[in-house]
């Protein structure tokens, strides 16, 4: 772990994400770190140099602003800054990803500041291949880039050189509280649990039943639970429910799906909660060939191609696999944790003087009257409640009043539950 803290200069890491050439980090004091390939300009240093390990951006290069979230596609970067809640992009423009008005490529992080979001909250930023998403504040969603296929959502195949709000009705008039997005196809979930998506069909990643394209905005049906969470591969789609479960569908070659198959699923299919130890899954994170879920507890799970899951024997997983615990020193994954009531209580009361100052300070005497339980048994549910809440652990920095990006922290299911 001391690496780790050395590499990022003692910062912690919020969140991680990576295209097909390059990675990119955020930490918590807002501060952005890239990697890989930069043989596009993806990396935002000004050059097309190799980076074979993670390179502070400096905060000058961006407007002095400290990011909250940074989204990556094959060959483009698109970053969500915390204060301003502005989008700045550098990489790849050929179809318009970058959404500056033009195809031209940026060395730099460069503010996209065309009228259609000038002035806007933005909360959440996605990237398929060679297009972009953005979530405003009040659930609007923006698209733009590479039309093909329709992962733009504007009802054909045109690419759009500026972000563009999806029309009013294009999600029922509901609000959109995450996004993610494909290769060629794009995910929104609404603050009702309902799951859209649109774009490329192909391989079923859409879950309609079909291999067709769609061009808009369609709803889809998972089970009787509403939708909590979810992610994208290339060209499949995993989406966790209220309850805990995990529904998958799209291409499954490599076993990418876990269903213990290599077969496409066209329709939303739920994978056994078996393979989890019955456990419920919080977060779920996928690429190419490969995918990934974390349970409420922290234990990391992975499937698909035999390279790249975290397992000793480098062989291919056709269903969920657990990652054993030794690997990872023993850490539980994720940056969402609830602490069961009394360890939460405990916790809140040995650390704030005006709770803790109800509980015995020492044991009480053998065959004393005095009850041996801590005090917080004569304290109000609602406060109880909201000393439970207030221990859970949330991640750092401005990311905790995103709702999409905790809800793609595994922060979702804690609120979905309360803290009782």
């Amino acid at each position: 772990m001391g690496e780790a803290d050395e590499v990022f200069d003692g910062e912690a890491v919020v969140m991680v994400t990576a295209g097909l050439l390059q990675a990119a980090c955020v930490t918590a004091k807002g501060t952005l770190w890239t990697w890989g390939k930069g043989k596009f300009d993806q990396l935002g240093h000004g050059d097309r140099e190799l980076r074979e390990s993670p390179t502070r951006l400096g905060k000058d290069m961006y407007g002095g602003l400290s990011a909250v979230m940074v989204a990556c596609g094959d060959n483009h970067t698109l970053v969500l800054m915390a204060l301003s809640l502005e989008m700045w992009s550098c990489g790849c423009g050929m179809y318009g990803q970058l959404g500056h008005g033009d195809i031209a490529d940026k060395l730099v992080l460069t503010l996209v500041g065309a009228d259609g979001v000038r002035g806007v909250q933005i909360v959440m930023v996605a990237t398929g291949a060679a297009h972009s998403v953005a979530l405003g504040a009040e659930g609007k969603v923006w698209t733009w880039g590479n039309g093909r296929f329709g992962p733009l959502g504007h009802n054909d195949g045109e690419n759009r050189l500026v972000p563009t709000q999806l029309p009013g009705e294009a999600l029922s008039g509901a609000a959109a509280v995450q996004v993610v997005a494909g290769a060629h196809h794009t995910v929104a979930v609404t603050l009702e649990g309902e799951l859209w998506v649109w774009g490329h069909g192909g391989f079923g990643q859409l879950g309609l039943g079909d291999e067709t394209n769609r061009l808009s905005p369609t709803l889809v049906g998972i089970g009787e639970s509403q939708v909590l969470t979810v992610a994208c591969g290339s060209v499949h789609t995993l989406a966790v429910t209220r309850d805990g479960a995990l529904w998958t569908f799209g291409k499954g070659r490599n076993g990418a799906l876990g269903h213990k198959g290599h077969n496409n699923r066209l329709v939303t299919t739920r994978i056994e909660t078996q393979h989890f130890g019955n456990a419920n899954i919080v977060s779920v994170a996928a690429v190419v060939m490969y995918s990934t879920a974390v349970t409420e507890k922290g234990a990391l799970y992975t499937w698909g191609k035999a390279s790249g899951l975290g397992h000793t024997d480098r062989q291919a997983k056709l269903v969920p696999t657990l990652v054993t615990p030794h690997l990872l020193q023993g850490e539980r994954v994720g940056r969402c944790h609830n602490l069961p009531p009394m360890h939460a209580l405990a916790f809140a009361m040995g650390t704030h003087a005006r709770l803790g100052s109800a509980a015995p300070t020492a044991l009480p005497a053998e065959g004393s009257s005095q009850d041996k339980d801590c005090d917080y048994v004569t304290m109000l549910g609602e406060l109880v409640q909201r000393v439970v809440g207030a221990c859970v652990s949330w991640p750092e920095g401005r990311a905790v009043e995103l709702d999409g990006v905790v809800r793609m922290l595994g922060g979702g299911m804690m609120q979905t539950r309360g803290c009782t």
